[in-house]
């Protein structure tokens, strides 16, 4: 059995404890020199490089909390991986799960790796994992990995109806029916709204499932507690579930960052909130950003904050905000418009579905999402808020196999023929005797299966030529057969 392994982002005292680790006064620059610095001056360029956020820096443990490696993902004009494990781990056969998961989790489209041509362990481990050989010279050879994984979040929400073992229990159906992660949201009835009666604070929606609730009371109901949010992460990384959520206030992104969440999410109607976007975008983790409110302009407005600390990791979210969401009113070719604005970019796109059905997620996938958010609960009789438009688990996993079938169908393209296949086309056959001088006509000539004879483009070429020679019922033309 596979060892079981937790990826988190490092910190500060994660790389001051690795280069603790060793006893050289000095090291490479990196991998592509020869060239060695002293550590201190390496600590202060990794230090530098985390404060900036430029490059996602992941540890790896095991649940023990032991230390087994690192894996680094440089931005640039290339984004490049590179995998270190520690000596007790090696030969574990580690290697190729942790960088499939590093790179699936960095959210990165393009990946690419540079591998001595003697590191023969190394490349077994990127091509297990994923990546294609690309090129390769005499020192080094090319990988690249393509994350074409649509990957599939688990929307909790407010369905633990304030029972934490509730939570788990869907954080664990969620991750055995194949979601990738489960989302929680952070916030209080305080940091969302405030405690205020005026008509403007009540729901008046006859299809809402809120309608006549007042704001406040309503997310004092909803809400995760935060006291929870570190015990289930902890959960969620112990069983290999990604654990994120959206935050609603920087004190929310604060302790967000304190539990180490690998992502955030920003919901649709903090999507103007540009602030708020800027300050979790700033702590340099994907940032999955929904646009189910956002005028055009509003979004690229959206994606401009990011960008503006530096952020380039951004997925859009096309969103119905209405719960439950009408098939009619979902307009999903919308996906395909921003796939087409923003891909430019680097951003990518998905669909956060409120409807009560899986066919807008296989719809979206074969637009091109590439994330699928989905509200999902163990029972929508045990109630919560959200339950009226969540999934139950087997409706969940029908759509997680609809979006594997989806994606797998979409495959790639290909105009190669199949030989096999092929035999059994079309081709210009004789189908009634034909003697030696006599003319083909459309009688005795016919584009017919197997494909044995000529291409039936040359139909109307041969008609009116003659036959030079006794052709028999059945006998494929060819063209030594005309005159």
């Amino acid at each position: 059995m596979a060892q079981r392994f937790l990826i988190r982002y490092a910190n500060l005292d994660d790389m001051k404890n690795i280069f603790e680790l060793s006893n050289d006064d000095e090291v490479r620059k990196n991998s592509f020199s020869t060239e060695k610095i002293k550590w201190d001056e390496h600590v202060k360029w990794y230090n530098n490089r985390l404060q900036k956020r430029i490059c996602p820096f992941y540890i790896i443990e095991d649940i023990d909390g032991r230390f087994i490696g690192q894996v680094r993902i440089d931005i640039g004009d290339e984004t490049i991986i590179s995998i270190s494990i520690t000596k007790d781990f090696r030969g574990k056969k580690l290697a190729s799960q942790i960088i499939r998961r590093c790179s699936q989790k960095s959210g990165f489209k393009e990946i690419y790796a540079y591998v001595k041509n003697d590191n023969i362990c190394s490349q077994r481990a990127f091509i297990k994992s994923g990546y294609s050989l690309i090129s390769e010279n005499n020192q080094y050879r090319k990988y690249k990995y393509e994350n074409h994984q649509v990957y599939i979040v688990a929307e909790m929400s407010a369905n633990h109806c304030g029972d934490k073992e509730l939570a788990k229990q869907i954080i664990a159906k969620a991750k055995e029916i194949g979601a990738d992660a489960v989302k929680i949201q952070t916030y209080t009835a305080d940091t969302i709204t405030i405690d205020c009666q005026n008509e403007e604070f009540q729901i008046k929606n006859k299809d809402s499932l809120w309608n006549g609730e007042n704001l406040y009371s309503l997310y004092q109901k909803a809400y995760t507690p935060w006291e929870w949010q570190a015990e289930l992460k902890q959960y969620a990384d112990e069983i290999g579930i990604d654990f994120f959520s959206t935050p609603f206030d920087y004190s929310a992104v604060d302790f967000l960052e304190s539990i180490n969440v690998p992502m955030y999410k920003i919901a649709s109607f903090e999507a103007m909130d540009y602030p708020l976007i800027k300050y979790a975008a700033s702590k340099g983790k994907p940032m999955i950003i929904s646009v189910g409110v956002s005028s055009f302009e509003e979004i690229q407005e959206a994606v401009k904050t990011c960008q503006s600390v530096g952020n380039n990791n951004i997925t859009l979210l096309k969103c119905t905000s209405s719960y439950p969401a009408k098939s009619e009113d979902m307009n999903l070719i919308t996906i395909k418009d921003l796939y087409e604005k923003f891909s430019a970019q680097g951003v990518k796109i998905g669909l956060s579905d409120h409807s009560m059905s899986i066919i807008p997620p296989i719809a979206a996938v074969a637009l091109g999402a590439k994330v699928i958010e989905k509200h999902f609960t163990l029972d929508r009789k045990l109630g919560g808020a959200d339950s009226g438009f969540s999934l139950n688990p087997d409706e969940f996993a029908a759509m997680v196999k609809a979006v594997r079938e989806t994606e797998e169908s979409l495959g790639k393209i290909d105009y190669t023929i199949n030989l096999e296949n092929r035999k059994y086309a079309r081709s210009l056959y004789v189908v009634k005797d034909i003697q030696k001088g006599e003319c083909f006509t459309q009688e005795n000539v016919r584009s017919i299966r197997p494909s044995n004879g000529l291409h039936p483009r040359y139909y109307d070429e041969i008609l009116g030529k003659k036959a030079n020679k006794d052709l028999p019922f059945g006998h494929p033309l060819t063209k030594e057969d005309i005159c």
